[in-house]
């Protein structure tokens, strides 16, 4: 019950700074990079706002796919340290024998 009070929290707190930053940047911009620059106009929070959500996704995609490389690379020590403790008992058990 605690969790979905600090979900519900949260929630109305990340709301209220929405809305409060969406009525402070009312102003209309155009962006410019280098020469090139976006044939609209949006406030600035729209920009904000898009810039905030593509980092967002692109750290996403990017945490998602270093934990597919870990998890391979997991998967793969595993099998190594599989095989190299068949190895190590197999040899104690000639090792034994030869006793």
């Amino acid at each position: 019950m605690n969790g979905l009070k600090s979900i519900a929290l949260f929630l109305a707190l990340a709301t209220a700074f929405l809305f409060a930053a969406l009525a402070v940047n009312q102003q209309q911009v155009a962006l410019t990079f280098a020469v090139w620059r976006t044939p609209f106009t949006l406030s600035i929070f729209w920009w904000l706002l898009g810039a905030l959500v593509i980092g967002v996704a692109l750290g996403a995609l990017y945490g998602g796919w270093m934990n597919v490389r870990y998890r391979f690379a997991n998967r793969r020590l595993s099998k190594a340290l599989d095989k190299a403790q068949q190895q190590l008992a197999a040899q104690k058990t000639q090792g034994a024998e030869k006793s």
